[in-house]
C-alpha cells in the first residue's frame, strides 16, 4: 500500500480548481507524480477539479486520461496540501498533460446537498429562535447535519420545512469569497461551525443572500432554486445533540 504522506512529501500543493469554480466539469492538468500498487494507481496533479472527501462532502469520482491511458478515479484524498487521486488504470499512466473529467451528475447532487445543509442551519436557527452549532455533516447517501443541543419538536420541523421552501422559491443568491482570517473572523462570529474551523491564514466564506456567512471548503450552487425541492426527513438522537436528515429532489 502506498504511504500517502511519503507520496505527497516532494509534491507542491495542488491548485484546487473546484474552489474557484464548482461548475468546472473537465479541464487539463499536469501529472506530477505517479505511484502504482498492484492494480491501483495514485496520481498527483498540478491542479485539480476533483474535490477530496472532506467536511462531510464525499470525494468526487471521474477520469484522468490521455491518448495512451485512462484512470478511473475512485476517490481523491487530501494530504499535506496535495490532492492524491486514486483509481484503476488502463494502459500505462505517464507524467505530463492529461484531461480530467468528473462525474458531473454526482458532483451537482453534492453541490445541491451542501448548499441545502447551509440553508438548514439558518432555517433551524430561525424556527427555534436560537443560535445553532453544527457538530458534523454527511452529504453522501442519507445526508444529514449534526447539531448540538435539544432536537426540535414537530412544529419546529414543520416551520423549518416552510422556511426552506420559501427561500428556495425566492432563488436567493449564494456568494463565495476568500478572506484573510482576521477579516473573516469579524463576519463569522456567530457561524454554526465556528468551533470546527481549520487553522489557516485565509478562510473561504459562503453566504446565502441575507443569511449568516459560513466558512466552508465545499462546493455549492449559485442560487437556491438549483437545489430543487428540499425535504426534511427525520430527526434522530446523536452524541450531545441530534441529526437532522434531509434530501434534495428535482
Amino acid at each position: 500500500m502506498v504511504d500517502l504522506a511519503e507520496f505527497a512529501a516532494a509534491v507542491p500543493p495542488t491548485r484546487r480548481v473546484y474552489l474557484e469554480d464548482s461548475y468546472s466539469q473537465s479541464g487539463d492538468s499536469v501529472i506530477l507524480k505517479i505511484a502504482e500498487d498492484k492494480s491501483s494507481v495514485y496520481v498527483a496533479l498540478d491542479q485539480t477539479i476533483f474535490h477530496p472527501r472532506s467536511g462531510g462532502q464525499p470525494s468526487d469520482r471521474g477520469t484522468i486520461e490521455e491518448a495512451s491511458f485512462r484512470i478511473d478515479v475512485k476517490r481523491a484524498m487530501l494530504q499535506s496540501g496535495v490532492i492524491i487521486h486514486y483509481g484503476k488504470a488502463e494502459g500505462k499512466p505517464e507524467a505530463g498533460q492529461a484531461t480530467c473529467r468528473i462525474d458531473w451528475p454526482n458532483r451537482f447532487l453534492l453541490m445541491r446537498r451542501h448548499t441545502a445543509a447551509h440553508l438548514l442551519d439558518y432555517c433551524l436557527a430561525t424556527a427555534t429562535h436560537s443560535r445553532v452549532e453544527t457538530t458534523a455533516s454527511w452529504l453522501g447517501d442519507d445526508p444529514y447535519v449534526g447539531y448540538g443541543g435539544s432536537a426540535p419538536a414537530a412544529p419546529d420541523l414543520g416551520r423549518i420545512q416552510e422556511l426552506a421552501d420559501k427561500f428556495i422559491q425566492r432563488a436567493l443568491n449564494v456568494e463565495i469569497k476568500t478572506l484573510d482570517r482576521a477579516t473573516a473572523e469579524r463576519l463569522i462570529a456567530d457561524a454554526p461551525n465556528i468551533a470546527r474551523l481549520p487553522k489557516t491564514e485565509k478562510l473561504r466564506i459562503v453566504t446565502i443572500e441575507d443569511q449568516l456567512p459560513i466558512p466552508c471548503g465545499g462546493t455549492h450552487v449559485r442560487r437556491l432554486d438549483e437545489i430543487g425541492a428540499l425535504m426534511v426527513r427525520r430527526v434522530e438522537p446523536a452524541d450531545a445533540g441530534f441529526r437532522l436528515h434531509f434530501e434534495v429532489k428535482g
